[in-house]
Order: C-alpha cells, then sequence, then structure tokens
C-alpha cells in the first residue's frame, strides 16, 4: 500500500528537477540572448597582435571633451564591413556619449543613401551644429601595399586616425592654412607627412615668395623644407616683416653646405645662428645606421613642442645642421628655447674636415616681442617617410606637428598613428649566444630531462 506513495513522491521530485532545469536552461537563454545584442566593446577583449581596437589617451581626452553631437554614418551593405571595423568603431562610440552610429544599406534603402554624397563602403561623419561632414572610405582606413608579382596585402588599420580627425574636423570651427615656401629647391613633404597635417586640421597650400609682392592673406604659417639656394633680398625682406608683423615660420635646414647668406640672416634676425658642417654625436647616435651623423636629439620636455613626450623618447637626425642661440640680454627682442638638441659630445665637421666640439640646437622655438614665432629643425631627414615607417618608436612626426600646431590656440596634433598590420614571425633577428641557447641548448635539454624521467619510470 505505501509503493504508490513512493512513486507520487518519485514523481514529484522528478517534477520539481525537471521544471528547475527547464528554468535554468530558460534563463541561460535569455542571458544568451542579451548579451548577443551588446556591442562588442562590452563583450570582447582585444588580443590582437597590435592591439587594433586599443584607442588613445589622445582620442579619449579629446572625446571626453567633445561638446557637439556627431554621427557617424556606415553607409554600406549588411553584413560587407570588414568586423575590424565594425568592432573598432562599437568600441570607439561608446566613449562619448555625443557620438551615434547609424548604419545605412545602399541596397536595401536606396532612397535614405542618396541623401549622402559618398560612395558605399564609406563611413560618413557629420555634426549638425556646423554643417560640416567628412567621408572616410575604407581604403583609408585598411590600406594595401604592393608585394611582388602584383599582389597586394594589408598594410595598416587607420580606423582610429581617421575617425579622431574627422570627428575633429567637423566639430571645429577653426580652419587655418599652412602654405609651404618654392622655389629654392625646396623638398616636397611626404603622403603620409602632408595627411598628419590635415588631420591636425589645417590646410595646405604653397606660395612661391620670389614671384609675390605680398604673402596670401589667409597664411596663417610659412613651411620651408630644406631650402638648396639661397633667398633674394627682397624676399628676404618680405620674410622678414610678416614675421615682424606676428607671422610664423617653420624651417628645416636643407642638405647643402653652401653659403645660404640671407637664409642666414633671416634666422640670425630671430637669434638664431647656423652652425657650419654637419653634426655627429658621439653621445648619442643610432651604430645600425653606421655613422655618428645618424643622431637622436635630446628632447626637452617642459617646452610646448615637446610636451605630453618622455624625455627618453627616440627622434632621428641624418646629416643634421645646428644652431646656436645669439648671446641675449634682457632687452633682446627674442627669446630662443630649445626643444631638441645635442649632448656635449657633439661636432660640427665641416667639409674640409674641420670639428667643432660642443652642444648644438637641432629643434628651437624663437619668439619675438612683435609676436612672429621662428621655428627650427636641423634637417629634412627629421620627416623622412622611410625612416619613420621602419622605426616605428621614432616620435619626429609627433614633435613636427606640435611645431606647426603650437603657436595656434584653437588647434591640436591629433595625428594618430595607424596600426600596422603586417604579419609578425617569432623569429630572433640577431643570431648569438642567447639565440644559441634558444635554438639548440633549451630544446636538447627538455629532451634530455624527458628521456631521464622516462626512464626513471621504466625500471619502476
Amino acid at each position: 500500500m505505501k509503493k504508490p506513495n513512493l512513486n507520487r513522491r518519485s514523481l514529484r521530485q522528478g517534477g520539481y528537477l525537471a521544471a528547475v532545469t527547464a528554468a535554468v536552461a530558460a534563463l541561460v537563454l535569455l542571458v544568451n540572448l542579451i548579451v548577443g545584442q551588446l556591442p562588442s566593446n562590452l563583450t570582447e577583449f582585444d588580443l590582437t597582435d597590435n592591439s587594433l581596437y586599443d584607442i588613445s589617451d589622445t582620442s579619449r581626452d579629446f572625446l571626453a571633451a567633445l561638446d557637439q553631437d556627431v554621427e557617424i554614418v556606415v553607409l554600406a551593405e549588411e553584413n560587407a564591413t570588414d568586423q575590424r571595423i565594425l568592432k573598432f568603431l562599437d568600441r570607439y562610440a561608446a566613449l562619448s556619449g555625443r557620438l551615434s552610429l547609424t548604419y545605412v544599406d545602399p541596397v536595401a534603402h536606396p532612397d535614405q543613401a542618396s541623401q549622402y554624397d559618398a560612395q558605399s563602403d564609406s563611413l560618413i561623419v557629420r555634426c549638425e551644429a556646423t554643417g560640416k561632414s567628412e567621408t572616410i572610405s575604407y581604403s583609408d582606413i585598411i590600406t594595401y601595399s604592393y608585394t611582388s608579382y602584383f599582389s597586394m596585402t594589408e598594410d595598416a588599420f587607420d580606423a582610429e586616425g581617421q575617425l579622431t580627425a574627422a570627428v575633429n574636423y567637423v566639430t571645429s570651427d577653426a580652419g587655418h592654412t599652412v602654405y609651404t615656401v618654392t622655389g629654392h629647391g625646396e623638398a616636397e613633404l611626404s603622403q603620409s607627412i602632408q595627411e598628419a597635417i590635415q588631420c591636425s586640421n589645417l590646410a595646405l597650400s604653397s606660395v612661391s615668395t620670389a614671384l609675390t609682392e605680398a604673402l596670401p592673406e589667409d597664411c596663417d604659417l610659412l613651411l620651408v623644407n630644406g631650402p638648396e639656394t639661397d633667398l633674394s633680398a627682397g624676399e628676404l625682406t618680405l620674410l622678414q616683416d610678416y614675421l615682424a608683423g606676428g607671422g610664423q615660420l617653420v624651417f628645416l635646414a636643407g642638405t647643402t653646405l653652401d653659403p645660404l647668406p640671407n637664409w642666414e640672416a633671416l634666422l640670425e634676425s630671430r637669434g638664431v645662428q647656423l652652425a657650419e658642417g654637419y653634426i655627429a654625436d658621439l653621445g648619442s647616435y643610432y651604430p645600425q645606421f653606421g655613422s655618428p651623423f645618424a643622431i637622436c636629439g635630446v628632447l626637452a620636455t617642459g617646452t610646448d613642442v615637446a610636451a605630453g613626450l618622455d624625455s627618453d623618447a627616440l627622434t632621428y637626425f641624418g646629416n643634421a645642421r645646428g644652431f646656436r642661440s645669439l648671446a641675449s640680454g634682457e632687452d633682446s627682442a627674442w627669446t630662443v628655447t630649445a626643444f631638441l638638441s645635442t649632448t656635449s659630445q657633439a661636432l660640427a665637421v665641416t667639409e674640409d674636415g674641420s670639428q667643432t666640439s660642443g652642444t648644438y640646437l637641432l629643434g628651437a622655438v624663437s619668439l619675438g616681442d612683435d609676436g612672429g614665432r621662428l621655428t627650427v629643425l636641423g634637417s629634412t631627414s627629421f620627416l623622412d617617410e622611410t625612416i619613420l615607417t621602419q622605426n616605428n618608436s621614432l616620435v619626429n612626426q609627433t614633435v613636427f606637428l606640435n611645431a606647426l600646431t603650437a603657436g595656434f590656440d584653437d588647434v591640436d596634433n591629433l595625428s594618430i598613428s595607424p596600426k600596422s598590420l603586417a604579419v609578425t614571425y617569432n623569429t630572433i633577428q640577431n643570431p648569438g649566444l642567447w639565440s644559441t641557447a634558444y635554438i639548440a641548448v633549451l630544446p636538447i635539454g627538455i629532451l634530455l630531462c624527458g628521456f631521464l624521467f622516462w626512464l626513471k619510470r621504466r625500471k619502476l
């Protein structure tokens, strides 16, 4: 007679367990559905080789201070966008409540897509308050380079740099123009440097000082990139008047050692004297370049041009010219402040082999009482694209852009270097004693220990 009671008790327990199991399964399913709807910045960690999704403090600080609403429109077919771009957008937009993401499929919704003056596979960054917009093509975010046999390989991921520059552009009312001086054999700026200047919300143009009686009215800064021939007397007066009127000029010394008396007179009128010869620095140079003329400048981090950089940050100059600050008293009309210099073991070496030891300026700013600002750098090699590309640790580009923007109160250097997409191989670059230990000694030692352990177990 008790058996039916046991069966009923077992049924109740089985029903209870089944109900709990179903509830747990439903809860797990619900949690999965909720988590699946969360943006990737909350559910995924960045484990990529080059930290593709990490966002720099420069962008974080900029977005934290954003005071206008910005919409980022993803104009692409559904499921056709590279997932790396989408994941980065989620993380980027999460940094500010002022940023919003909108997805528009030009195939499914052609009428909606037609309101944007852009091609498919692009991002449109726009600000309603300023009425400005900027288009970023996917090909500007993930760049490619040609390899052998005309094949293409992924080169770099530049989502952060492109987005921060675009948001800065559409929210800023500032509009300054940098004019490069031509007509004296000046070197052309590389494409990457030009793009970095434009990312800082500066427009680029050019002017021949020999063919004009007055500089353009919208000229906010003159850039002289390595002149090889001298100024005329009229050009010297033009540039001196420009600085005396509160203008800004950035001068990079060229490679020639020929006398350039008018260029030198322009510098000396602002308290900066060009030293003779190339600068070698036995106290700070790169041995891998095989020459003491491939030098690393010493940064003065307390200056506006080197602000935010570590004093141990690396810079590169090749065959640089040095400068001296002319003696100045309390009544001087200008103040020279160095932001890059050599060590005390530097030498200025002329073509005839004479050497003059001392500490030389490699980068300096001269501020005049009249508001004029002259910035000098020792060599155009400071902007050498090949050197900068092959040595990502160099801060040359940051220093240069700081030099361009430091004189503007409403412009910030927001240039951010792209992340490399090159495949990283786990190889030892410089074979030697350590590589021998890793390649031979360590593997043989592990095999020997394993054999001894096996032998001991076998005897047991």
